[in-house]
């Protein structure tokens, strides 16, 4: 009797002893043999360590174009940064412009036609058939180029400078201006007109506008 009970608390203690667990590289459970073993195999072994040399590889290349990144930043002189910020706030802007108007059904501005008919007739193009067409280019007016009311849903095509209308004598801008005065009033089109007031953001004005125009890309997008 002393005996059978002598072999079960063996029994029962090499049941406790033998723990299995969870291999942490394939994920298949095996029998923990060692306190710390955490992979069931040496070719699991051999794998998880080449995927942590890699991660941390991955990890020093981001690290180090970090350091490139500051660096080339410092180089650049006020000027060069100045006009970085006003680049990715009028990108912040459009992105936001477009997304509003595509999500609102809004066609061209230009040419009138619908997001349907422009797909169906242009079909596919590099970024989507639309872009965030100026009304007043920047190029000419670059006061108004972060200006909201500045900016609307144009097809590629007339974005580019050539439409239906090119045909018929009339130019993009004109009809950009009569679709856009049904769109907000002549009071509106009037004031963007006569605004030549020259415009010099701060970086802190700069960084507001597209960081607010981001957010706000986000919030469509969801």
């Amino acid at each position: 009797s002393s005996d059978v009970c002598s072999s079960d608390l063996v029994l029962n203690w090499m049941r406790q002893s033998v723990r299995k667990n969870r291999c942490k590289y394939c994920k298949t459970e095996f029998v923990q043999l060692r306190p710390l073993a955490v992979v069931c195999s040496l070719e699991c072994a051999i794998k998880q360590a080449q995927a942590k040399r890699t991660k941390s590889e991955r990890v020093a290349q981001i690290a180090d174009r970090k350091v490139v990144k500051v660096k080339l930043n410092d180089l650049k002189t006020p000027k060069q940064k100045k006009s970085e910020l006003i680049q990715h706030a009028e990108k912040a802007l459009r992105d936001r412009r477009r997304t509003e108007e595509l999500k609102k059904g809004s066609g061209c501005m230009s040419c009138g036609r619908s997001q349907q008919e422009v797909i169906g007739t242009d079909g596919w193009k590099p970024g989507g058939a639309f872009d965030a067409g100026h009304y007043h280019g920047k190029g000419a007016r670059p006061n108004l180029r972060l200006t909201p009311d500045n900016i609307w849903l144009q097809c590629k095509s007339c974005n580019a400078g050539s439409s239906k209308y090119a045909r018929k004598g009339a130019t993009v801008s004109k009809q950009f201006r009569e679709n856009l005065i049904k769109e907000i009033g002549l009071d509106r089109v009037e004031e963007l007109d006569a605004d030549d007031k020259a415009r010099h953001w701060t970086d802190e004005e700069l960084i507001e506008i597209r960081d607010t125009n981001k957010k706000l890309l986000k919030e469509l997008r969801k």
